[in-house]
């Protein structure tokens, strides 16, 4: 081999080991991933919007930008336009508006369960504001030992599939709904006599129909006269005179819906839906004593306002 083949043959090597450790370089360094890019949506910016949001921008793990739909009319279009990944739309006006969007993934949250209930576009995903029928009825069963009726008031519009479901899994734990149907506030005094001496506890939905200030004062003054408590979904509620509530957080319902986001970043197919985790405990136990109610051994004694959280 004469020395003009092993100079050829000696470049050869050499530009194989270049090409070697350049790639080396490449698998060691990948390129930087795209930031999954989420457009936020909201309606008005009150505190328990920016708490949802505080939570989602949390656990997302995403790029994000906020539209305030009342100050940019044609805010959700020029968005549109920008092509994000996804959307989260914060607020019942938001998402009615938002439901024109089909060709991007929509999470929502702190959206009235009855507008979501035929949100079916399989681009949608989100966390209800409801707590699911099975948490309500195990936090119930532990405060209210023995409790085999309860009585409910329900617009089918507004909350008929929550109340289907809840049915279902009181009869698996052997409880009876004493379902009323309710179409007009002014029904709930009539409705509620109709309850008188069949139902051990009186459960409060979050359903636009019946919730105001002259029917919940009905359903307080049932309470006290009957000696049924009432559990239902808020704090102040239990301020008002209902022995228990279970109630949620906005921060933490953003986190949820900031999760759903990642699993949707990293390919996960949707919808992907989910009712609203970690609630939160409230007892007013001097209303149970007032009206004789025993509260069951498996809850926490109260602090000095009466309320255990």
């Amino acid at each position: 081999m004469n020395t003009m083949s092993l100079f050829k043959n000696g470049n050869k090597r050499k530009a194989a080991l270049v090409t070697a450790a350049l790639s080396l370089c490449l698998f060691a360094s990948p390129l930087p991933l795209h930031a999954f890019e989420v457009t936020i949506v909201k309606d008005t910016d009150i505190k328990a919007y920016q708490d949802a949001i505080q939570g989602f921008t949390s656990a997302c793990g995403c790029s994000t930008n906020e539209i305030d739909l009342s100050h940019e009319d044609d805010g959700l279009e020029k968005a549109v336009k920008a092509h994000p990944d996804a959307f989260f739309v914060v607020g019942t006006e938001a998402f009615r508006k938002a439901e024109a969007i089909k060709n991007f993934p929509v999470i929502y949250t702190m959206v009235m369960p009855s507008e979501t209930a035929d949100a079916l576009g399989s681009n949608v995903s989100g966390v209800s504001m409801d707590i699911s029928p099975e948490t309500y009825l195990s936090a119930m069963t532990k405060l209210f030992p023995g409790v085999r009726r309860i009585g409910v008031l329900s617009d089918p519009e507004q909350t008929g599939p929550f109340v289907r479901e809840a049915e279902a899994a009181a009869r698996a734990r052997g409880i009876t709904l004493v379902v009323k149907t309710i179409r007009d506030p002014q029904e709930a005094p009539a409705l509620l006599a109709q309850l008188r001496g069949k139902i051990d506890v009186l459960w409060m939905l979050p359903d636009p129909t019946l919730i105001n200030s002259e029917s919940v004062e009905y359903l307080m003054l049932f309470s006290f006269q009957n000696n049924v408590p009432v559990f239902a979904f808020s704090k102040q509620l239990v301020d008002r005179g209902a022995v228990a509530a279970l109630s949620i957080n906005p921060y933490d319902l953003g986190v949820q819906a900031g999760n759903i986001a990642r699993l949707l970043s990293q390919g996960r197919k949707g919808p992907l839906r989910a009712y609203a985790e970690n609630p939160h405990l409230s007892v007013n136990r001097k209303v149970a004593a007032k009206i004789g109610v025993r509260i069951g051994n498996g809850i926490n004694k109260t602090d000095e306002t009466g309320s255990t959280k």
